[in-house]
């Protein structure tokens, strides 16, 4: 297995060295950008902390990124960085402009040489067992990564603002975090003016197969309680992690929020009628990528949410 992987690594790089030797570059590759220089120049080398405690350092500003989770695309194409985006995973869907990037693999099957071949001189990941494995080809290469892992609202914002400074564009991702924070102040306004007792307990179902849901220490659950719910996950456990039927129907939850469309299909569940989410008709189909995304779109699932709590 590890020589396999070598003979892979290895065939990938005499393929970027070729490349360079020819000039020729692959599809959907940004240019190198030539202006501003000066002011670039001032700010690098730059060294920036990620949220593994790793030191990056990044020798000029990047010019040919590539991204290995969907929200870290939606942040740099909100940076106005797309332009040096160069690489993508398969789901990366958001904006319209990142489906033309080329493509790596799913976030679960990376292709290396895919990686490689687009002479990345950052690439942006989140952080997983299989991620890490994964990178383990970027050993010895030289490519800088910077591993971003949120854990909550105000960790979505700091997370926007260290991309912003790694490809330097702080002043936009100052703004960006400015309107996050102003956006989340005026739904906290809101949600404070609800009392307690008309805050609806809800379920959050993530897997269509399974009672897979959140629980404490993921900004999901704090975008449910942000948006005036109250997760009844809350206390039984942190992170993600599937829920017994038994103990769904003993909390019995007013409000069922699915990240996936399946409102019908809960509905005529059969062993669920006597849920009070289900006799009343409250289970709402909300956008996926809204709510499970920690980026630059995450009030818009806030509202969403508050808008199935609420409206």
């Amino acid at each position: 297995m590890k020589k396999d992987r070598l003979i892979a690594v290895s065939m990938a790089v005499l393929l970027v060295v070729t490349l360079l030797a020819t000039g020729c570059l692959p599809g959907n590759v940004a240019p190198k950008d030539t202006q501003n220089g000066e002011a670039a120049s001032e700010l690098y080398p730059l060294t920036v902390t990620d949220d593994l405690g790793r030191e990056v350092t990044l020798t000029a500003k990047p010019q040919r990124i590539v991204s290995l989770m969907p929200s870290l695309t939606e942040i740099l194409f909100a940076l106005d960085e797309g332009e040096r985006v160069v690489g993508v995973t398969d789901w990366c869907n958001y904006p319209a402009a990142a489906q033309g990037r080329a493509k790596v693999g799913g976030i679960f099957n990376l292709n290396a040489e895919s990686i490689l071949a687009l002479e990345p001189d950052l690439i942006v990941t989140g952080n997983s067992d299989t991620l890490t494995e994964t990178l383990s080809f970027l050993a010895g290469t030289g490519i800088p990564y910077l591993v971003v892992d949120p854990q909550s609202l105000e960790e979505i914002e700091l997370s926007i603002a260290k991309i912003a400074e790694a490809v330097g564009s702080s002043a936009k991702g100052e703004a960006i975090v400015a309107e996050l924070q102003a956006d989340r102040a005026a739904m906290a306004e809101k949600v404070a003016a609800i009392a307690e007792a008309n805050r609806p307990s809800v379920f959050v179902m993530i897997d269509t197969g399974s009672l897979f849901t959140v629980g404490d220490g993921e900004y999901l659950a704090e975008l449910i309680s942000s948006a005036g719910g109250r997760n009844i996950a809350a206390g039984l456990g942190s992170g993600y992690f599937e829920m017994s039927e038994e103990k769904l129907f003993e909390l019995d939850p007013e409000v069922i929020i699915a990240t996936f469309p399946m409102r019908e299909q809960l509905l005529a569940r059969e062993a669920w009628q006597e849920l009070q989410a289900v006799k009343n008709g409250r289970i709402y189909d909300v956008n996926g990528d809204l709510v499970s995304r920690p980026g630059p779109r995450v009030v818009l699932g806030m509202e969403e949410l508050y808008g199935a709590f609420f409206e």
